[in-house]
């Protein structure tokens, strides 16, 4: 069958996988209604990372589920669909009963079981692992993170003499990641990964800056989703020049990461529109 359905106490998820072409025996409608009336359970998530293909006869049958649930109250989401599955569910007119969200925990705020302003003390560290990935595979430079620290209100600057930003956007938190680098190791790892002598940092080389943030969200990126954060992509930006200045996108506290490595410190900002980050200063400590 390609739905299975898992009693989460608080909800059910249904996991949809392969091919969810409809005239299965029994429907994933039928053993909705039968799930709820079991259970009592008025909130279905419907899980579709796995899924590659869903047809409109398959919908039809979840909105069998669908009408039962509505007769009690119960609320419905659809989260992970490929853009392909997503385009199914629009374009039968059912975004409204299938609410899609980008991530099961956005589900989970919809319905009240989880809060948006809760926040994970171990997002920092898809960052850090990250850095250190991206630094070694990429760069060919060991870095050994140090210990973070909460950046002041009266400290605006970065530490370094360019920096690549990059915004971070999800359902349940929004900041931006940036890594600031001195000259010295700006042109030790452009000349590691482009393998040309770099003698200085230039209009024609910054850019490489903010590739470098772009993809160690990338790589972040993977470790969030196993946390439950969906993270979508942005276009990055840098900045350059002695004692210059950045401004993270939206507000909030900020986290700076220290980093060695044989060429010197560099340091990485994590800025979260959350205060509660706090914590993770006292887990580090």
């Amino acid at each position: 069958m390609p739905f299975e359905f898992v009693n989460q106490n608080d909800y059910i998820l249904v996991k949809l996988s392969g091919e969810c072409l409809g005239g299965e025996k029994p429907g994933v409608g039928d053993v909705m209604t039968q799930v709820l009336n079991d259970t009592k359970i008025k909130l279905f998530i419907f899980q579709a990372s796995e899924c590659s293909t869903i047809t409109g006869a398959f919908l039809r049958e979840m909105t069998l589920g669908y009408r039962a649930l509505k007769a009690v109250n119960g609320q419905v989401r659809f989260v992970g669909g490929i853009p392909a599955v997503v385009h199914q569910i629009v374009s039968n007119g059912l975004d409204r009963i299938f609410i899609c969200k980008m991530s099961l925990k956005g589900a989970l705020i919809d319905f009240g079981l989880a809060k948006q302003k809760d926040f994970d003390v171990n997002v920092i560290n898809p960052f850090l692992n990250a850095t250190i990935k991206v630094l070694k595979i990429q760069c060919f430079l060991e870095a050994k993170p140090g210990k973070p620290t909460m950046k002041k209100p009266t400290d605006p600057l970065l530490l370094g003499d360019v920096s690549g930003i990059i915004s971070v956007v999800s359902e349940t938190f929004n900041g931006s990641f940036a890594i600031s680098l001195s000259e010295a190791i700006f042109c030790g790892i452009s000349k590691n990964m482009l393998g040309e002598d770099c003698p200085a940092i230039t209009e024609k080389n910054v850019d490489l800056v903010g590739e470098l943030a772009n993809m160690i969200l990338g790589q972040a990126k993977v470790e969030l989703g196993q946390l439950g954060y969906a993270v979508q992509m942005a276009i990055p930006s840098c900045v350059w020049g002695k004692d210059h200045k950045i401004k993270h996108f939206g507000g909030g506290t900020c986290v700076v990461l220290p980093f060695e490595t044989e060429i010197g410190t560099f340091y990485s900002e994590v800025m979260t529109s959350n205060a509660a980050i706090n914590q993770i200063m006292k887990k580090a400590g």
